[in-house]
């Protein structure tokens, strides 16, 4: 009878032992997925920061087909970024005139060519703007151009 006690308390505290271990490893997997997970947030928010940066760090460049422009006759004007052959986001191309903001076409790559025809050789100036989604914001590149135009 001694012995079958004996056993029986034996059985009772290995069991004890083993689910204080079992809580104990499902703990430390808890911790372990909890800390992976804010790991892999800081990583998510180090890529968005990283294509930001690299959006905000864009300049818009004109450069005419033609060193004078002549008044009613159709000239090209290319548009690019300055960082060659990276792929953008579809953005939005907009014309400024008055303070307004004419939507003019879509693109996605570093370079986009806009026509423009002057009506006089007063309408040498361009304002094109650019709206670029990134990480739920919309961030807008602007640029100016002076042109030569004659009659």
């Amino acid at each position: 009878m001694k012995k079958t006690i004996f056993i029986i308390i034996c059985c009772a505290l290995l069991s004890c032992n083993n689910s204080n271990h079992s809580l104990n490893a499902e703990k430390a997997l808890l911790d372990k997925i909890s800390q992976l997970e804010n790991e892999n947030q800081k990583l998510k928010d180090s890529l968005s920061k990283n294509e930001r940066d690299f959006i905000n760090s864009q300049m818009l460049i004109g450069i005419p087909d033609v060193e004078s422009f002549t008044v009613g006759k159709k000239n090209n004007i290319s548009f690019l970024f300055h960082t060659l052959d990276k792929k953008l986001p579809q953005y939005e191309i907009y014309k400024v005139e008055n303070k307004r903001e004419i939507k003019i076409g879509q693109n996605n790559q570093t370079k986009f060519n806009y026509e423009f025809i002057p009506k006089s050789i007063g309408d040498n100036k361009i304002h094109l703007l650019v709206k670029i989604p990134s990480g739920g914001k919309i961030t807008t590149l602007q640029t100016s151009i002076s042109l030569n135009v004659k009659k």
